[in-house]
């Protein structure tokens, strides 16, 4: 489900409900996956805001099927967010901090959800309890292209959810794409580009009014 996925992505983006504290490097600290996990996290917990186009593909592990998707996402501290779908179709998920929206206009539908429901990993990324070596072992995997490196992240307590991350940085550990794969064997990944950070979005870009006339469902 949407509204699970981009709980997990908004901890792993470095945008928490508060500030989380980054482990020291110590000197005979000679992993360089933990090392990068540790710059990631400090370069992206001195971010306010950013915004970004991204393509997100989606394929079926049981069906093997591939859904693509694209839009533009807007993040801003604490917990905020803004996933504006526009090809193929209209789709909205909005988080303002205490709750979240997907809206699916040709649905005439609006799923309302409160964050205190969530359980496991979703929640403790939501909290911004821990950095990503908190939350996840580390690993550094063979770099995909020139000036992009990728690490792995296993969740170190057992997720229903996810089961393996992929996180590519480019050369100022700024996040390029973010791939989850969930034990059923399904690939979602997330790819940003014209990535802009601090440009002061608007408090007003995170708030959602229901429309008249759409469903609620809540839960």
């Amino acid at each position: 489900m949407l509204p699970l996925l981009v709980v997990k992505l908004l901890r792993v983006l470095g945008f928490t409900a508060a500030l989380a504290a980054v482990p020291v490097l110590r000197a005979d600290d000679v992993n360089p996956g933990e090392a990068l996990a540790r710059r990631i996290d400090k370069r992206h917990q001195a971010l306010g805001d950013l915004t970004a186009r991204f393509v997100q593909t989606y394929r079926s592990g049981l069906m093997q099927r591939q859904v693509t998707e694209s839009g533009i996402v807007s993040i801003k501290r604490p917990g905020r967010m803004r996933w504006e779908y526009r090809e193929p179709e209209k789709k909205l998920f909005v988080a303002d901090g205490k709750t979240f929206y997907f809206y699916v206009p040709a649905d005439h539908q609006v799923i309302v959800r409160k964050p205190g429901g969530e359980r496991g990993i979703p929640a403790l990324l939501l909290a911004g309890r821990g950095s990503i070596l908190t939350e996840f072992t580390v690993a550094l995997e063979p770099p995909p292209g020139a000036g992009v490196q990728r690490l792995k992240l296993t969740p170190r307590k057992q997720d229903p959810e996810v089961e393996t991350v992929f996180l590519e940085v480019d050369g100022s550990e700024r996040v390029r794409s973010i791939e989850v794969l969930d034990p059923q064997g399904n690939q979602s990944r997330f790819a940003f580009e014209d990535i802009r950070e601090n440009v002061g979005l608007r408090d007003g870009l995170f708030q959602f009014k229901i429309p008249q006339g759409v469903e609620v469902v809540t839960g």
